[in-house]
């Protein structure tokens, strides 16, 4: 694994060489911004009690629409290329000539797209400090950093569910659309169907509710830090990265 951080900079460096990590890094400043703007926003009103489940911060991200939204569309745009584009010009098999393991590239590519996710969420943090030191809201820390923890854990997991189907093609749009659909099902189906059985009053409800990640991502925003959540994304991540390894072994070793 010796080869890995030099093929995390060459990844890193490949995302800047076109518009798009740059498209993507001013859609997600934009939503910070105006997520932020509604927090102050909110926060200015006459003074009131808000309960856990009220309380600004929450809606902050793992309340915001639009930050899951963005999610939807910058997970599938930062991976789609990862692995389909080498494998349509051809490049892969001049890498893998190289000293370097398929279990290698495969590594270093999902740790440049976590990088470029963490890089994401960078402008929601930066409004933070302002909001505590300068605007004088002391918010409780603990379910902001379990927050970062549990939003780090999904960030990994879904970089390699988007890694893993640009190993399955060569080309990148089909990549990014079976990307987006798993997602879409992870983030928005999911609790769709816990809500169809919570009203059914079906047994199942509550293991599908605790599979959803806008769920686990909402309970750690409330403080509520259940390692089982993060034990959940490290395991699909694993497999998946497991998957994509033997994918990328099966097609460059016929």
């Amino acid at each position: 694994m010796r080869h890995v951080s030099t093929l995390v900079i060459r990844e890193l460096a490949a995302y800047f060489l076109g518009p798009m990590a740059y498209l993507v890094l001013l859609a997600f400043q934009v939503i910070a911004f105006l997520n932020f703007w509604e927090l102050v926003d909110t926060l200015r009103q006459p003074q009131r009690e808000y309960s856990s489940l009220r309380d600004p911060m929450l809606n902050y991200i793992s309340g915001s629409p639009g930050f899951w939204i963005a999610v939807l569309v910058a997970v599938p745009v930062l991976t789609m290329r990862l692995l389909a584009e080498e494998r349509r010009s051809g490049t892969i098999e001049t890498l893998l000539t190289l000293p370097v393991t398929e279990a290698e590239v495969v590594l270093a590519k999902w740790l440049a797209g976590v990088v470029m996710f963490w890089a994401l969420l960078v402008p929601f943090a930066l409004y933070l400090p302002f909001l505590y030191y300068q605007a004088k809201f002391y918010f409780d820390v603990g379910p902001v950093l379990a927050l970062t923890v549990g939003l780090t854990t999904m960030g990994m997991m879904f970089m390699a569910i988007g890694l893993f189907f640009s190993s399955m093609t060569r080309n990148q749009i089909i990549a990014a659309v079976w990307t987006f659909v798993t997602l879409f099902f992870m983030i928005v189906m999911v609790p769709l169907v816990h809500l169809f059985g919570a009203r059914q009053r079906a047994g199942w409800a509550e293991g599908v509710r605790f599979s959803s990640v806008l769920y686990q991502i909402q309970s750690l925003g409330l403080g509520q830090f259940d390692l089982r959540f993060l034990a959940l994304h490290l395991s699909v991540c694993v497999l998946v990265l497991t998957l994509t390894v033997k994918v990328l072994e099966a097609r460059t070793n016929p």
